[in-house]
């Protein structure tokens, strides 16, 4: 959305955690592979491990909830078109061009810590203006995580019309 801002008006973009190029680059054979073989486990592990540093004990926990590794895997199933896209794409000067407001999210335990956060203030730096939303505990999965307190904040972003953060 922050691209298409540029293109079209928009009244307002909330984006959790956007990054941009070069991001996760160096995991784009492995998540190829695993899509052209629909290895979603494997795509999901890759992701985590390779391109979010997350800890082999980390994703050790997420696996053994499988209703959590179930939706990572489905969620994982665009990951290397996703992730091409952002590396192959147009880098432009700016986002959000022609967006009355923009807001950010960032999961507080990603704050100033890379890959997320250095990315997310990389985005943030390609934009004229943008309020920042900082949630409390979470990481980049917080729509699997904390998807009620992620989707409170969201709907009480597109209902304020006050003026924005900074």
């Amino acid at each position: 959305m922050l691209l298409a801002a540029n293109e079209l008006s928009m009244r307002q973009v909330i984006a959790y955690e956007p990054v941009m190029k070069p991001f996760g680059e160096l995991a784009l054979p492995a998540l190829e592979t695993a899509a052209a073989t629909a290895n979603w486990s494997r795509s999901v592990e890759i992701a985590l491990r390779q391109v979010a540093c997350v800890s082999a004990e980390d994703v050790d926990y997420l696996r053994s909830d499988p209703q959590i590794w179930n939706q990572l895997c489905r969620l994982s199933t665009p990951s290397y078109a996703e992730l091409s896209a952002i590396n192959t794409g147009p880098q432009p000067d700016e986002f959000a061009r022609l967006a009355d407001r923009v807001d950010l999210i960032i999961g507080q335990n990603n704050r100033d810590k890379s890959p997320y956060g250095a990315a997310f203030e990389n985005v943030r730096a390609k934009l004229k203006k943008s309020a920042v939303y900082e949630m409390e505990g979470q990481g980049h999965l917080a729509h699997i995580q904390a998807p009620g307190d992620l989707g409170v904040l969201i709907n009480t972003l597109a209902g304020d019309t006050s003026s924005q953060k900074s």
